[in-house]
């Protein structure tokens, strides 16, 4: 193929000659030459082999980049399912939204845990203790939050009803209302149930729920004065009924604990109920005080087994009341019998050995006058008369030669005359309190005082046991 081509103007011609030339000649351009095809293709290969090189290795080179990025992000696919499980964290593994594993496989544990990534696999986490605070729902509204419980009552306006809706209560047995604050802890236990049943950013209103609902129960079943003075068996009754609950629902939800923040009556009432539990609390140390009082004269009275000494006495004080003799006579021999026993102390044994340390006088006094009598014996016999003048005799000068007597002197002339004198009741009252306290001196100085007792002639029984047991005397002998 051949190609006419222009013809080059010639050096010798002008510019503009030249220009008219080659614009006359513009329209014979192609020249026919003739060639080898084969030749100019392989030329034309020869001439492009360099570039093909080039491009070759730059898309092979390509190639090789793309395969290494699919092949890392095939890698970062996979390795994007390891996820790092906390501690304090529980959770289940799930395969395009339904759980995975056999049972008690599919429960994550904490650490790097393998999987896989997402969308195919997925993890459920939740938090697998967690704490909740119920403040409002049985407190009353207040507009100032700062205010304590103290200053709360000082404001309260006796005038102003709670309101249902706006103010939180709860109802006691008694029909009272009461104001309470409380603090939940629950735990994660089977994380299984507790995501097929409900999600888990529900937990919280559940377990709210349910709580609000043990609560009205557990409250019912209590007197308001119960309710502030028992501290832990509330709570417990409250977790136990929030557990049932729980477990009925089966959303794998183990109650930790239940603690009451606070408690209260209403704000109008809790003045009048506080002075109310300080009466109350002081009449429990007084009743305590005088228990410890009681207990320490009891011990005092008959030391330690006072309360055996006791038992026996309300015995026979029951079987005076029921007419029973015999029985009260044994039951009241018996006492004298454990009163003389070694273990007895106290005021008790005191009057006791007082008691045989007098018997022992009397008898050896008795024994004294049974002598006397024994050997007056003969001479009464013998001259009865003049026996029973010498002891007149006797009996006169005693009589008379004691402090009491007084003797008046008269004149012979006035003894047809009979003379009544009367002494004063002041000399006679003083001297009968200095024999007293003469008497009470010798009997301390020969041994011990007299029992602290006296029996009337009403209670002296011959022969069998009759002295009053009780200080107002209406139950016993000798009523």
């Amino acid at each position: 193929m051949a190609q006419d081509l222009p013809e080059s103007p010639s050096p010798d011609l002008t510019e503009n000659e030249n220009l008219s030339a080659h614009t006359s000649r513009r329209g014979k351009s192609a020249i026919l030459s003739g060639g080898s095809l084969g030749n100019e293709r392989a030329s034309m290969r020869e001439a492009m082999d360099p570039a093909n090189q080039s491009l070759g290795e730059a898309l092979r080179l390509s190639y090789r980049l793309l395969q290494i990025a699919i092949a890392g992000l095939i890698v970062t696919f996979f390795v994007s399912g390891f996820q790092s499980i906390p501690e304090g964290v529980t959770g289940i593994r799930t395969i395009f939204g339904s759980v995975a594993g056999d049972s008690g496989d599919e429960i994550v544990s904490p650490g790097l845990q393998p999987f896989w990534p997402y969308p195919i696999g997925e993890f459920a986490t939740m938090q697998q203790r967690q704490n909740l605070d119920v403040r409002d729902a049985f407190w009353p509204f207040r507009a100032q939050k700062e205010l304590t419980l103290e200053m709360a009552t000082d404001s309260a306006d006796t005038s102003a009803p709670i309101r249902p809706g706006r103010d939180g209560s709860v109802i006691t047995a008694d029909g009272d209302l009461a104001h309470l604050q409380l603090s939940v802890d629950y735990s994660i236990v089977d994380p299984v149930a507790m995501l097929t049943q409900i999600s888990a950013d529900k937990s919280d209103a559940l377990v709210q729920s349910v709580l609000r609902r043990a609560v009205v129960q557990t409250v019912a079943q209590y007197t308001l004065q119960e309710l502030l003075e028992q501290r832990e068996t509330p709570a417990l009754d409250i977790r136990q009924r929030m557990q049932t609950s729980l477990d009925q629902l089966d959303v794998g939800i183990q109650i930790g604990a239940v603690v009451i923040l606070e408690r209260t009556a209403p704000f109008a009432v809790r003045g009048a109920l506080r002075r109310v539990q300080t009466a109350r609390e002081d009449m429990k140390t007084n009743l305590e005080r005088a228990r410890q009082e009681a207990s320490a004269m009891l011990v005092g009275a008959t030391g330690p087994q006072f309360a055996e000494i006791l038992d026996l006495i309300h015995q026979y004080e029951l079987s005076l009341s029921a007419g029973d003799q015999d029985v009260s006579d044994q039951l009241l021999k018996k006492i004298g019998i454990r009163f003389e026993q070694p273990d007895i102390g106290g005021e008790a044994s005191r009057i006791i050995i007082q008691a045989k340390a007098y018997q022992s006088t009397l008898v050896a006094t008795l024994a004294k006058e049974t002598r006397r009598v024994t050997s007056l014996s003969a001479t009464y016999k013998e001259n009865p008369r003049q026996l029973v003048q010498q002891l007149w005799l006797e009996a006169v000068r005693q009589s008379m030669g004691q402090k009491e007597v007084e003797v008046f002197s008269v004149p012979n002339e006035l003894a047809r005359y009979v003379i009544r004198v009367k002494s004063s009741p002041d000399i006679m009252q003083a001297r009968r309190d200095s024999e007293i306290a003469r008497k009470k001196m010798a009997a301390a100085m020969i041994g011990g005082e007299l029992p602290s007792f006296q029996l009337g002639s009403r209670q002296i029984m011959i022969d069998r046991p009759g002295r009053r047991l009780e200080q107002s005397g209406d139950k016993g002998f000798g009523r």
